[in-house]
């Protein structure tokens, strides 16, 4: 079941054991491939993770790129002097 992909939970209670530990300890050490294609599917993860918060910080940099122009916009209009007629 295991190499199925079903999750250690179901696995666990379906074959009565107390705890998932007691699944894990006797079931996947005999099933390499099981721990092969975790750590593989998580390492698929790690790449979107970190272009996630690539993005996240070029947004966040923008936004605060934008802000410091419009303050300065607004600091250099209120230093203006007003023509005279």
């Amino acid at each position: 079941m295991l190499a199925a992909g079903i999750d250690v939970k179901i696995v666990s209670d379906t074959l009565g054991h107390s705890d998932t530990r007691i699944t894990r300890d006797i079931y996947q050490s005999v099933l390499p491939h099981v721990g092969k294609s975790t750590a593989e599917a998580t390492a698929k993860l790690v790449p979107l993770q970190r272009k996630a918060e690539a993005e996240e910080a070029r947004k966040a940099a923008k936004k605060a790129a934008a802000k410091a122009k419009a303050e300065a916009r607004a600091k250099k209009k209120g230093k203006r002097k007003k023509p005279k007629k």
